[in-house]
């Protein structure tokens, strides 16, 4: 199972040296996002430039957080909306691609929910799920507790039941599981058979630590569905103020190791 990490918990001056720290703690991948600033340079060349830097520091951009997916219900209210956001869509499967990368994570978040939202995921996730086969990447919906719309497990699992494509499925978060007030062993349960990966992390609103989750159960979980996928640390520094360091990140795969994540050295 390889380990990665977030690149915004990540302190560096630059994607490079957050790629350079974190393969110097062990650490597999990195996990960019790309929120719009970002789109204008989306597309295959963009990829290869990522794929030179994952192999110049041996850390890699396995997966990535596509910024276009909060809020998507309403901008799809527009009828002509469809083909320009499956197109920033598009671009963002072939950078992953390009990149060696193969997981999109799709946030769900929406602050509203209006009649006919399913109808224009469905629509959208099917058609991003064609774009998706294409690529050879994969889409994974990630419940947010605080949208409007499909914000639990168990709610956006549904959703990707009823999208039923092999290229779509859920990104599993144990803390935002915590959150949504649902059991994180049984929402893992249910969502495992369709997780293309997942998130751990410190539950900060209980003062609940990385090493006071169901890693082991969750992990087991996901085996025994044939999970084979990546998981991937969502952890910012612990320091309130400069200078802030990486050693949020040196805690947390030294745990993720203790609870049978990843490969010691």
């Amino acid at each position: 199972m390889e380990l990665g990490a977030c690149a915004g918990g990540v302190v560096g001056a630059s994607l490079e040296a957050k790629m350079e720290a974190l393969r110097a703690l062990g650490y597999d991948f990195i996990e960019p996002a790309w929120n719009k600033e970002e789109w204008p340079v989306l597309g295959a060349g963009f990829g290869a430039e990522l794929r030179a830097l994952g192999e110049k520091t041996g850390c890699p951009v396995r997966s990535a957080i596509y910024g276009g997916f909060p809020d998507l219900g309403l901008r799809l209210a527009d009828p002509e909306a469809l083909p320009r956001e499956l197109d920033i869509l598009n671009r963002a499967l072939e950078t992953l691609a390009a990149a060696g990368g193969d997981v999109l994570l799709l946030p769900m978040w929406a602050g509203a929910n209006e009649r006919g939202y399913d109808d224009r995921y469905i629509e959208f996730l099917r058609a991003g799920g064609e774009r998706a086969q294409k690529t050879g990447t994969q889409l994974a919906v990630e419940h947010i507790p605080g949208s409007k719309y499909r914000n639990t497990a168990a709610q956006t699992f549904r959703l990707i039941e009823r999208t039923d494509h092999p290229r779509v499925g859920v990104y599993f978060d144990i803390v935002n599981v915590l959150h949504s007030g649902e059991e994180p062993v049984a929402a893992a349960r249910m969502v495992a058979p369709r997780t293309k990966q997942y998130h751990v992390k410190d539950h900060k609103k209980a003062k609940r630590p990385l090493e006071a989750q169901p890693l082991v159960e969750v992990r087991e979980v996901m085996a025994a569905a044939g999970f084979k996928g990546r998981v991937a640390v969502e952890m910012g520094p612990r320091e309130a103020a400069e200078p802030r360091t990486n050693a949020h990140l040196e805690e947390a795969i030294r745990v993720l190791h203790a609870h049978g994540y990843g490969t010691p050295t």
